[in-house]
């Protein structure tokens, strides 16, 4: 298993400088403590003052302070952008990280309405995304000017410039719910990415789908290329994980009560309403996991055995959450403590007979309600 942190940038200064600066030393601290990769969020339309609304700029910058860490956004938002400028940011990434770039792409939340405020409809998002891959993949190895007859972005004599450092382009990951592009990314080997409010099952049941629809497309499947994040708060004790947190993350549960319900879907209380979420029980739900190393490496463990195994864990950062020294000292405890007795899981070896049920569908009906 590998390790990154997911920079889910959603912080609570009025100043977004001050928030990108806080991003920045994130980042910069899992490059030292040898953090595999650093992904971050894309949100447009969001409603803090301080969103990361392009990834690739935060991106740039921190590939001038960093020097083995990977970085990708998770992800570009792309029905909302011209694949052709979406192409040529990456590559410039991709030049400036030498290498070190990873392409994450998505659709983005309905519920931001960053469709409707562009004329279009939530039902094109995922058709969109498709063809802006194939075209932003086009311009990365096309030799040739070429011409683009695709629905939503006609062209003629498209080429770019600078083409991508990593040939023949970057690593791509695709964060998504629905069956089609699941099953387009594990024909075509692309990373699946699993957000941290997707509850052990919906995760079985995605990562299961990718496995069974790159066997059906003769393809090798590499349950190793799942990547899911989690909130993950390392500490002295459970008590102290928790009250580090409290008060910064029971005002977070508020917000997506009200904003993001569907969040808690597979986290809820005995009650099955979301009102009836709390702080503690949003820990004992394994919404959050917190505690001693010893805790956390054993809820950890848990959530890989239920979801059947994955090759990254992501660690949720990017928030305001307990003190900045708080944090890092949980990302050092982490790596320090509990990476080590997670590193040599490997999703691909033998699960066992009980687990190995028939292929799960990949049609086109939604694998959860996680909306990406």
């Amino acid at each position: 298993m590998k390790f990154g942190i997911f920079s889910n940038g959603m912080r609570t200064n009025t100043l977004a400088a001050d928030s990108y600066d806080a991003d920045l030393a994130e980042i910069v601290a899992a490059d030292k403590l040898g953090y595999h990769e650093a992904w971050v969020s894309e949100h447009l339309g969001a409603w803090f003052p301080d969103t990361v609304a392009l990834a690739d700029l935060l991106i740039a910058k921190a590939a001038g302070v960093t020097k083995q860490i990977k970085l990708g956004p998770a992800v570009r938002l792309l029905p909302l952008f011209h694949p052709m400028d979406v192409a040529i940011s990456a590559a410039m990434c991709d030049q400036m990280l030498r290498g070190r770039y990873l392409f994450g792409a998505g659709t983005g939340v309905p519920f931001l309405r960053n469709m409707e405020r562009r004329g279009m409809t939530n039902d094109m998002r995922h058709p969109m995304m498709m063809e802006s891959l194939d075209y932003i993949l086009k311009c990365w190895t096309s030799t040739e000017p070429f011409d683009w007859t695709g629905a939503h972005w006609p062209g003629t004599g498209i080429t770019i410039a600078p083409r991508p450092y990593q040939k023949p382009y970057p690593p791509i990951a695709v964060a998504t719910s629905q069956a089609s592009v699941v099953r387009r990314a594990a024909e075509r080997g692309w990373i699946l990415m699993i957000g941290q409010f997707d509850a052990p099952d919906a995760i079985r049941a995605r990562a299961d789908a990718y496995v069974a629809a790159a066997r059906a497309a003769g393809v090798k499947a590499d349950r190793n290329k799942v990547t899911v994040a989690r909130h993950i708060h390392v500490s002295d004790s459970v008590k102290k994980a928790r009250n580090e947190l409290r008060g910064d993350v029971a005002a977070s549960l508020e917000q997506w009560k009200a904003r993001d319900p569907q969040r808690f879907r597979g986290f809820l209380p005995a009650s099955g309403r979301v009102e009836d979420v709390t702080y503690d029980q949003a820990f004992d739900s394994g919404l959050f996991i917190g505690g001693d190393p010893d805790t956390v490496f054993r809820q950890l463990k848990d959530v890989y055995d239920r979801a059947g195994g994955f090759g990254t864990l992501l660690l949720v950062m990017g928030k305001d959450w307990g003190s900045p020294a708080s944090r890092v000292r949980s990302m050092k405890l982490f790596m320090r403590e509990v990476a080590p007795r997670l590193k040599t899981l490997n999703a691909n070896r033998a699960r066992r007979p009980q687990d190995a049920q028939a292929d799960a569908s990949t049609d086109d009906k939604t694998l959860t309600a996680a909306a990406y």
